[in-house]
């Protein structure tokens, strides 16, 4: 099919600025907060001068925002455009309604790879398996483009839909339901517990210094670092909190002990989907499962704001598929011009990923900060 829209490339702050009230309306009925314009401009601002806004920005000929996508250019040897976030972003896709999706991504492969931009790699992290809108993009008659894909993982997901609490704990294994009343009880004889959610600005600094601090310390306690403790993600994912808590979109709770922080969860509720993204607990309180408990509670407090969904996000950990009712897999393709060059700086960059998977925290992190 033949798009029929006005294709530009936007790079300037001020432009992007003038998108968002479409855009934010787009992300919000795709319920995905990775491809919202609060998102973006967090990463955008704590890349810094390492990069720049890439967007192509696709119009219906009445001039009215059809889709976008929330490219970020980053200029070595070639020039790799990626969502933004890249890696942290744990499924993405065009800011387009779904039936618009091919469309969109037909019509901006055009101003992607024309005038021979051979040295363009486009690098699109965590995009569903086999949609259409990538292969589109890879077929709209431009010459000799070629597509890698590799890395694919799991998005495990709890589906709400006709259920309760009381009925979806029903589902769930003896065990989980013994669990879930024994250790809450436990804790609850012998200290003061509360769960509590950040809903003031005011708040907001020092629940996020906490919430890294005890993610921090989960991470320590399984001798190696996260990736959150780059400060680069750091800052990008305090910027999209504050964006978030603006839009009313953040969630950002914790389980207290004794007035203390024992376990934190920063996540968000978008359209109809309540996002679990990162966690974090103090390994003293470990044998209390306390972040077992919140994150059960955060799936209780889906169910009291009627939520649709609620994602578990990348990964395939064990916790996870204990809550999950079931999961979507997502692919890395590499899309650009077919010579070799290029085949082996996708090949390349994506064979590394995959072993750095199966290396202990420690050295897999080594290895991320000298890459970067």
């Amino acid at each position: 099919m033949t798009v029929q829209a006005e294709v530009e490339i936007v790079t300037e702050p001020s432009e992007l600025v003038r998108l968002e009230a479409d855009w934010r309306s787009l992300a919000e009925l795709r319920a995905n907060a990775f491809v919202a314009p609060e998102w973006f401009a967090a990463w955008l601002d704590a890349l810094g001068p390492t990069a720049r806004a890439f967007v192509p920005v696709v119009r219906n000929p009445n001039g009215t925002l059809r889709g976008l996508l929330p490219l970020v250019a980053t200029n070595r040897a070639f020039r790799t455009l990626r969502f933004a976030g890249g890696d942290f972003a744990d499924r993405v896709h065009p800011v387009a309604a779904p039936e618009d999706e091919a469309a969109v991504a037909s019509a901006a492969a055009s101003a992607l790879f024309e005038r021979g931009a051979a040295r363009t790699l486009l690098r699109l992290d965590h995009v569903d398996v086999d949609v259409d809108w990538v292969d589109r993009l890879v077929t709209t008659g431009l010459p000799a483009l070629a597509a890698w894909r590799a890395d694919r993982t799991v998005l495990p997901y709890i589906d709400l839909r006709g259920l309760t609490w009381e009925t979806f704990l029903a589902t769930r294994s003896a065990n989980f339901r013994s669990q879930l009343k024994r250790k809450l009880q436990a804790l609850e004889r012998s200290h003061a517990v509360a769960y509590r959610r950040t809903v003031d600005s005011a708040e907001l600094e020092a629940d996020l210094s906490a919430f890294f601090q005890l993610h921090d310390k989960r991470w320590r306690a399984l001798g190696g670092g996260s990736t959150l403790a780059d400060p680069l993600a750091r800052g990008a994912l305090t910027r999209f909190a504050r964006a978030a808590l603006r839009a009313g979109w953040l969630r950002l709770w914790f389980l207290e002990v004794d007035g203390r922080p024992a376990a934190a969860w920063y996540g968000w509720r978008l359209g109809e989907r309540y996002a679990y993204y990162q966690a974090g607990f103090d390994p003293a309180w470990s044998s209390s499962s306390v972040g077992f408990l919140l994150l059960a509670h955060t799936v209780r407090a889906a169910f009291e704001e009627g939520a649709a969904v609620y994602d578990l996000l990348g990964g395939a950990e064990a916790f996870k598929s204990r809550f999950a009712t079931g999961e979507q897999e997502v692919e890395t393709v590499v899309v650009s011009r077919s010579w070799r060059p290029g085949r082996a700086v996708a090949a390349a960059g994506m064979g590394t990923r995959r072993l750095g998977r199966r290396l202990p925290p420690a050295l897999r992190e080594r290895i991320r900060r000298l890459r970067n």
